[in-house]
């Protein structure tokens, strides 16, 4: 008996290049997802980063705008090694630099900020407030640390500022006992000589108070992120402060 079976059924199905097509097309549009996927997480991250970023200078903001409110004068030193144990709080002081406009500055890593119990230059010290990068190199990236010591009352102490600063000594430990951290990351600005060098985080006309210089500024950048794989998130401020007089 001659067969009946239907020859065109034996050709159903996907044809070798049309299964190719189709892989080509879902790996499309596959690639197309996980690109579009990967950028909405970098964007994430970024975003993430900039609000850590913007939490860490207002937290820094607002530490040293505690510490001015009755500050009565600062000091401004090239770096947080400066206070050794033997500090000299008048000849220690960082010395002019000046910049391509030919402007002389005072630049510096740390700062001083001493309230005492009166304006009288005289007068006892209630407390000390010390601001530093624990680094002695402005072009390396550092913490910004603060440290404050006792509230001596309203009466003060008799100790001079050298002795106090004698007592904290930052040289051996940046992170000396009852400091904390503001900042993990920090740089200060570059210069604009083309150098690619960087200025100290704080600065001021003359490295303290005076009637004639009543302020310094604080010329700062935060960072946070991951610089492997360049993402990066950084913001600078620029944050003038003007101690009690």
């Amino acid at each position: 008996m001659k067969s009946t079976r239907n020859h065109h059924s034996c050709r159903a199905g996907f044809t070798l290049v049309e299964v190719l097509i189709s892989l080509a097309i879902v790996t499309l549009v596959m690639g197309m997802t996980m690109s579009t996927f990967l950028f909405g997480l970098r964007m994430m991250y970024k975003d993430n980063q900039r609000l850590i970023t913007n939490t860490t200078l207002r937290y820094f903001m607002a530490q040293v705008a505690k510490s001015t409110l009755d500050a009565s004068e600062f000091y401004i030193y090239p770096s947080y090694a400066t206070l050794d144990g033997n500090v000299d709080s008048i000849a220690d002081q960082t010395t002019a630099v000046t910049d391509s406009y030919g402007i002389d500055l005072y630049h510096g890593d740390c700062l001083v900020l001493v309230t005492r119990t009166s304006l009288d230059e005289g007068s006892n010290i209630r407390q000390v407030s010390i601001y530093y990068r624990t680094t002695t190199d402005p072009n390396k990236e550092g913490a910004i640390r603060c440290y404050e010591d006792k509230d001596y009352g309203a009466s003060g102490t008799t100790q001079t500022l050298d002795e106090i600063l004698d007592a904290i000594n930052l040289s051996t430990s940046p992170n000396f006992a009852g400091s904390k951290e503001l900042a993990a990351r920090s740089l200060g600005r570059p210069k604009n000589d083309g150098s690619g060098d960087r200025y100290p985080v704080f600065s001021s006309k003359a490295p303290s108070m005076s009637a004639e210089n009543e302020s310094v500024s604080i010329n700062a950048e935060i960072i946070n992120g991951n610089t492997v794989n360049n993402l990066l998130s950084s913001s600078s401020f620029n944050y003038t402060i003007s101690p009690r007089r």
